[in-house]
């Protein structure tokens, strides 16, 4: 999308020239609003590859776009995201937060509640997955499910997120569905020429988290006539793996070269919000077999321009791979569907979206009441404090310290919230301002 400016003429019965003045302003405002995106780290991965798209991108338009790092460990520096083809925006550590912030953020679960802490005008979760899957213990699940209770705008990438967020939680969130950048994925010459008497298999994720059945995946693939690649971002394979080549912490430019090089992607993850790895390959000429786990149909169609499997079969993977081993012509079929799938996907559209989006939210004329972040932890420190064998039937009258504990932090999310939304707390702050602006001391 983009603003222009109309200067129209009108003549009128009296031949009085009327010049229609549209003050530029406001649409000057629109483009130089400053948007922060909240990270916890800068891990090469397919979440942080979607938060880099769009904040590269609108930087691109004209926006002031930029990175707040959690972690302090991490330099905050252009250099901590050189993996990303042009990034250069800025980025700073949570000490160095910028004032004037017109939308912050959050990208992940651990980012939420420094999110709703932080003095930005409008705050915006992007929301990527159901991310309590991503953990066994019940803690931490609790803690990510706190977030999502949490008042927030929403936006998220995938339809099955937007009728999740709204059934479980009543938010109604902004579908940005993802896209495929084609200055960055698109096929080359295979980095090693591939066997002419076998198929190359890829096996791509984290070897360190188990909801990305690395190991699974791995096991689809023995007893075939094939040759085994795995790449992945964190965590190494176990040596009594059969791998044939491996490659570890890949630059997302240097991507390309691995697709290429490879005849399928075998992707049997059990947990995803939309993965990005299939329409890569696709874009570079490879056949895709899948699990049908969550967001996979965004652009996956069975027998279209993929294989489906059952999420968690590992037989009915090995099945589709020999499918596909055997099958030339169903290969064939894929393959120039799964290209024209990837032609038919690009970014611009989705930044558009985004872009309206971010708009509408700053023409808003009343600001959403956020939950107060600082509160919204303390509930957590009082889940924290119930003993482990009673966490999953909490009865907050078993003991009195936490009972106690409740009461106060209820109590005073009650207060805080009637104290701000009071005129004579309205007039402070804005009092506060004047004296910070002009030096006025206390007297």
């Amino acid at each position: 999308m983009r603003l222009f400016v109309v200067v129209s003429s009108t003549i009128l019965k009296n031949q009085k020239i009327v010049l229609l003045i549209v003050n530029t302003n406001y649409f000057n405002f629109l483009k130089t609003m400053k948007i922060v995106y909240v990270l916890s780290s800068n891990l090469v991965c397919g979440g942080h590859i979607v938060v880099l798209q769009h904040i590269t991108r609108l930087a691109a338009r004209g926006y002031d776009v930029s990175i707040c790092l959690l972690n302090d460990n991490i330099p905050a520096s252009v250099d901590s995201f050189a993996w990303f083809p042009g990034f250069s925006s800025k980025v700073f550590h949570l000490k160095d937060f910028p004032n004037s912030v017109d939308i912050c953020v959050a990208t992940f679960w651990a980012t939420a509640f420094t999110v709703l802490k932080l003095p930005a005008k409008y705050k915006l979760y992007f929301v990527q997955s159901d991310e309590t899957r991503f953990y066994a213990d019940e803690r931490t699940k609790t803690q990510v499910l706190l977030t999502y209770l949490c008042k927030f705008h929403h936006m998220t990438e995938a339809k099955w997120i937007v009728q999740w967020l709204q059934e479980n939680f009543g938010h109604t969130a902004e579908y940005i569905p993802n896209g495929l950048d084609e200055k960055i994925v698109y096929q080359v010459e295979p980095i090693e020429p591939k066997p002419k008497d076998k198929l190359r298999i890829l096996v791509e994720g984290s070897i360190s988290s188990p909801f990305k059945r690395i190991k699974e995946s791995l096991e689809a693939c023995q007893g075939l006539n094939c040759e085994v690649w795995c790449v992945s971002n964190d965590g190494k394979p176990s040596p009594d793996w059969q791998i044939d080549k491996f490659f570890y912490k890949v630059d997302f430019d240097t991507m390309k070269y691995i697709y290429s090089s490879c005849d399928i992607l075998l992707k049997l993850s059990s947990v995803e919000g939309v993965f990005g790895p299939p329409l890569e390959m696709m874009a570079c000429g490879g056949v895709c077999v899948v699990s049908d786990v969550t967001g996979y149909d965004e652009y996956i169609e069975n027998e279209y321009n993929a294989l489906v499997v059952p999420n968690g079969d590992i037989n009915l993977a090995r099945s589709a791979l020999q499918r596909l081993i055997s099958d030339q012509s169903l290969y064939l079929k894929l393959q120039k569907n799964g290209i024209a799938t990837a032609e038919s996907i690009r970014w611009e559209k989705s930044i558009d979206k985004l872009e309206l989006f971010f708009q509408k939210l700053i023409n808003q004329k009343d600001r959403e009441n956020y939950t107060n972040g600082n509160i919204a932890e303390s509930f957590y420190q009082t889940l924290f404090k119930i003993p482990n064998n009673d966490y999953l039937n909490i009865d907050l009258q078993q003991t009195n310290d936490v009972n106690a504990l409740k009461e106060n932090v209820l109590a005073l999310a009650s207060q805080i919230s009637a104290m701000e939304s009071s005129k004579f707390w309205k007039l402070r702050k804005l009092w506060f301002k004047i004296k910070t602006k002009f030096g006025l001391s206390k007297e």
